[in-house]
């Protein structure tokens, strides 16, 4: 029986690993973003290992993908489709709000220097809002904060997208309100003071790493202290329409492979959208300052993208979640079932890899062990 192995297509954002990978792939650089970028270039080849499924009339070898979701495109968007789905059904069918806090760009650089107290921010967005809900309203909400590092140019540009169930599971009683209305500009407030204090206790216990002397990272505090921060954003969004925005940002390279215009002479050119302007403006840098760009916001092994809060948070959700159907008539669904990788091949418009040329469907065979790249 013949064999048909699979041959890989470089996408852009490998083409760009390949033609810099001198300036990443040895010990001097950050050894996750190696070590993620190595996986991403392995992506459906024999390095890591192929998968062998056969018929009465024929055998095919498949190669392993790399699961580096935030290098690569291909693996990142599968993983954001199961993600989705598993979130439509674990969340309820209520009112929700999506909130958005943000910070000076003076600020981004010790963030930038100090990954250790960005990752507190998702933490921080859900306790002023949690805390908000209980002391205003008396009521307990649920939390999901995502913590966003990037913006349309790949700045380190940190800020957190919540989405807040918005009254219906509330914990005043029948006689409360069904929706609950959230200052923005007292959660700007508590959201502002709370990230300075987070600063300022690490310059003070030795722990903030920076460039400028302690002095200027001082009056740099203070005035950001006194100043007026923009409000936090917050608008009455659903739950599909969050997960999808903020899927590419939990399991997705930090750019969509349709903004890389081109890439030649050692330069990447890529579109953004301006959000003051809403018009497309183009990016051109080296293709060593585009992967210093990307390497700082892929996330840390084992790291959490997304955490849960309040009612979300998940002790307590595994206590109330029974309850919470019950109070809006509604049957809880099971955690639905991973969808088969030959599927994610059918939805970009190809035939069922797992039914051969005369249209018997193929089993699993064997592994393949991997191979030296």
């Amino acid at each position: 029986m013949p064999k048909l192995a699979v041959v890989p297509r470089r996408s852009r954002s490998q083409q760009i690993l390949i033609i810099g990978r001198e300036h990443w792939d040895h010990d001097g650089y950050d050894p996750n973003a190696r070590r993620v970028f190595r996986r991403a270039l392995q992506c459906k080849t024999p390095a890591l290992g192929k998968r062998v499924y056969a018929s009465e009339n024929e055998e095919r070898e498949f190669c392993n993908t790399c699961k580096s979701l935030v290098a690569c495109t291909s693996c990142g968007h599968w993983a954001t489709t199961q993600w989705q789905r598993q979130r439509e059904c674990a969340l309820p069918d209520v009112r929700y709000l999506s909130m958005t806090f943000t910070m000076p760009k003076t600020l981004w650089p010790l963030f930038a220097a100090n990954p250790r107290l960005c990752r507190k921010l998702a933490g921080i967005a859900a306790r002023v809002i949690v805390r908000y809900a209980r002391v205003r309203k008396g009521t307990e909400v649920g939390v999901m904060p995502v913590l966003q590092t990037f913006n349309g140019k790949l700045e380190y540009n940190p800020h957190v997208h919540t989405l807040v169930t918005a009254g219906e599971l509330r914990t005043t009683g029948a006689h409360g309100p069904s929706s609950i209305f959230f200052d923005s500009y007292e959660l700007r407030g508590s959201w502002q003071r709370l990230v300075i204090v987070l600063l300022r206790g690490a310059l003070q216990a030795g722990q903030l790493e920076f460039t400028m002397s302690r002095d200027e990272v001082e009056r740099l505090l203070q005035e950001e202290e006194k100043r007026t921060w923009y409000s936090t954003h917050v608008q009455a969004d659903d739950k599909e329409h969050f997960l999808s925005y903020g899927g590419r940002y939990v399991r997705r390279p930090p750019f969509a492979e349709q903004r890389t215009l081109d890439i030649a002479d050692g330069f990447v050119r890529f579109w953004y959208k301006d959000k003051q302007t809403h018009r497309r403006e183009t990016v051109r840098c080296t293709v060593e300052d585009f992967i210093d760009r990307w390497a700082q916001h892929l996330p840390g092994r084992y790291r959490h993208t997304v955490r849960y809060f309040g009612l979300f948070a998940p002790r307590r959700w595994a206590q109330v979640a029974a309850a919470a159907f019950t109070l809006l008539g509604k049957q809880q669904r099971p955690r639905p079932k991973r969808l088969p990788w030959a599927v994610a091949i059918q939805e970009l418009g190809d035939p069922n890899p797992l039914v051969d040329d005369k249209g018997q469907s193929m089993k699993f065979v064997r592994h393949i062990a991997p191979t030296a790249s």
